[in-house]
């Protein structure tokens, strides 16, 4: 039976999935404010942008985006109410590609591949970082304190599609 069944489309499993992690981001502990839990998996940029990230993967196909213009275009159209609830407005995207650890642009790494069932791909990282260690951001709502070596290791993974973020509107 199972080795025969006709390949199924995974968009049922994917509204599950999501639904699921939507509760799980909007119940929090009892009475809690769902938006105190959505703040707490968003309390800084790199948290932000990781997040974001998968969200820009959730709507094409699992795809992240291409470049630094495409993902910034995504996020000044996405749901304001939602942007809101993670602390952002349309009008500060570009402060949100900064690290407020090290006031550096971050490094993205664009075009990553996600998946439904979860990816915990790094995607986003700091410049510099502060006293040698740099943070990376994970799609998986985790960070990860790196050293030089491990840092170079994750950002020259296979997916890697762009060394060089596109800095053509970070002056305007």
């Amino acid at each position: 039976m199972f080795g025969c069944a006709k390949s199924r489309s995974l968009a049922p499993v994917y509204r599950v999935m999501m639904g699921l992690v939507a509760l799980t981001l909007l119940s929090g502990c009892g009475s809690a404010d769902p938006n105190d839990s959505l703040a707490a998996v968003n309390s800084n940029n790199i948290q932000r942008l990781a997040n974001l990230y998968f969200t820009y993967q959730s709507r094409h196909d699992w795809r992240g985006p291409a470049n630094e213009t495409q993902f910034k275009e995504f996020l000044k159209n996405y749901n304001p109410e939602k942007l809101k609830r993670i602390g952002l407005e349309a009008s500060t995207i570009d402060q949100l590609f900064v690290n407020e650890r090290d006031g550096q642009p971050f490094k993205i790494r664009y075009g990553v591949p996600g998946s439904a069932m979860g990816s915990s791909e790094p995607v986003i990282f700091e410049a510099e970082g502060v006293d040698g260690v740099r943070l990376v951001g994970r799609l998986n709502m985790t960070q990860e304190e790196t050293d030089a070596a491990k840092y170079e290791e994750l950002w020259g993974s296979k997916v890697n599609k762009v060394a060089v973020p596109d800095r053509a509107t970070a002056g305007s």
